[in-house]
């Protein structure tokens, strides 16, 4: 594309028309001092607990070492029903192959 733009013939009164609907207002005096004065006098809005609790649990290092505690968490839970699981089994064929009439939960 080019950087040319053609104008209509009807650019000049449109152009003319938007200057006259925006007027422009001059700033009062101290306009931009007094608006850094309340900058500076606002107090910063304290954080409740549950947005501190957030922000913290949502640093990427937090973050990281809870996702890896759920895994091993995980990972140690289904380890022990595994090994529980097993041992019933073992305890359930032992039984059945002293006793025939034995029948398993």
């Amino acid at each position: 594309m080019s950087g040319n733009i053609t104008k209509e013939p009807g650019d000049e009164k449109l152009t003319a028309l938007l200057r006259s609907a925006r007027p422009a207002a001059e700033l009062p005096p101290g306009f931009q001092r007094n608006v850094w004065q309340r900058i500076e006098k606002a107090e910063p809005r304290s954080a409740g607990i549950l947005e501190w609790l957030a922000g913290w649990l949502l640093t990427p290092r937090v973050a990281t070492v809870g996702l890896a505690l759920i895994i091993v968490m995980a990972a140690g839970a289904g380890a022990a029903r595994g090994m529980h699981a097993g041992e019933r089994e073992a305890r359930d064929r032992y039984v059945a192959s002293v006793d025939p009439s034995y029948a398993p939960r």
